[in-house]
């Protein structure tokens, strides 16, 4: 009997011993991981601001790509929801949802975690740093837990900068391959439009234009020739154009493009000849922006081209690669500057 207590006595005596042990170590835990990106400040913030790209930087992935997810509430900003499930013991079922996010003074990013870890109050906290000389911008995520009085959660946090500590820095660095693809373009400054094209029947020309800037005169000659011809065809044929001439996209190259230079007409019934041909321009949804200045730069790198194509790929959106269906829209001059106006579209694929 007496061998039978001294048992039980030593296991009390463990236990308290742990329990007391335990009381020593941090009511809360913070994981704090970085990563520096080259892209502009608003781009790396539209990425982060929802769960539209969140294959990007998820920070289970390694663990389980086959985790399901279901993305709920706003699609961009504070409320946008993401629930997951995975049958990883290190990841779990719960959710993830974006309580603040505001881009003063840098970039916050706070979303709240409820999940089946240990400890209460958990969030992972992204901020945003854009270094004042070199432009690029340092990402810190922070992973916070409080775990209070429960001994079990403040022995599970000794162990949270290894294992958290490891997810967070595989998903930075994925979140900073992606990045390294987007155009570098700041379209903080541009108003991008999502819009729906209902598209034309269109009268055009079709020709070879020299992309190098070297070149823009002679670009400028052959697409006015290009137009001047579907101008005498409507003329000769009684045909008014319902709305400002267009230049679409078929094939962009490094040293030549291929545009038909178009005019939007009403019927598709009509007896085309020579060079002019007739066909539709691009229906369905479309980032747009308004572009003021010469058009030829409309392609050039930074240009308004690549800024609809940064913001497309940093809201989640993806587009033809092959630049199809793409066209601007020539709309007359800026009244205040006396410059080009053009309405330069990128349609979407989803």
């Amino acid at each position: 009997m007496l061998r039978i207590v001294e048992i039980i006595l030593a296991a009390l005596f463990a236990i308290l011993f742990f329990i007391v042990l335990g009381l020593f170590f941090g009511k809360d835990a913070r994981i704090t991981r970085s990563v520096e990106v080259g892209n502009p400040i608003t781009q790396v913030y539209d990425s982060l601001n929802g769960f539209h790209n969140f294959n990007q930087w998820n920070p289970w992935h390694h663990v389980d790509p086959n985790m399901t997810k279901n993305i709920s509430g706003e699609a961009f900003g504070v409320g946008a929801r993401l629930d997951f499930q995975s049958a990883e013991k290190r990841i779990g079922n719960g959710s993830l949802q974006l309580i603040e996010s505001t881009l003063e003074d840098g970039g916050v990013l706070r979303y709240s975690v409820d999940n089946d870890w240990f400890g209460t109050n958990k969030q992972i906290v992204l901020r945003l740093r854009q270094d004042p000389k070199t432009r690029s911008v340092n990402v810190t995520a922070e992973f916070d837990v409080e775990y209070g009085w429960n001994v079990l959660g403040r022995y599970a946090g000794l162990y949270l900068d290894g294992r958290i500590g490891e997810d967070m820095e595989i998903a930075l660095a994925r979140f900073a391959t992606n990045m390294s693809m987007v155009p570098m373009v700041d379209y903080s400054q541009m108003v991008v439009e999502e819009v729906d094209l209902p598209g034309y029947n269109i009268l055009y020309v079709g020709g070879g234009i020299p992309a190098a800037p070297r070149k823009w005169d002679e670009a400028q000659d052959l697409m006015a020739k290009s137009w001047q011809q579907v101008e005498d065809f409507m003329k000769a044929n009684n045909i008014t154009p319902i709305g400002p001439k267009l230049r679409v996209v078929n094939v962009l190259g490094e040293e030549f493009n291929d545009f038909s230079m178009a005019y939007p007409i009403e019927s598709d019934a009509i007896a085309v000849k020579n060079n002019v041909r007739i066909g539709k321009s691009y229906a369905g949804k479309a980032l747009k922006l308004q572009f003021v200045g010469d058009r030829l730069a409309i392609g050039v790198p930074r240009g308004p081209r690549e800024a609809l194509k940064a913001y497309a790929m940093t809201h989640g959106r993806m587009y033809p690669w092959d630049g199809s269906g793409q066209y601007d829209e020539w709309v007359g001059d800026d009244p205040a500057t006396g410059y080009p106006l053009t309405n330069v579209y990128l349609p979407l694929i989803k």
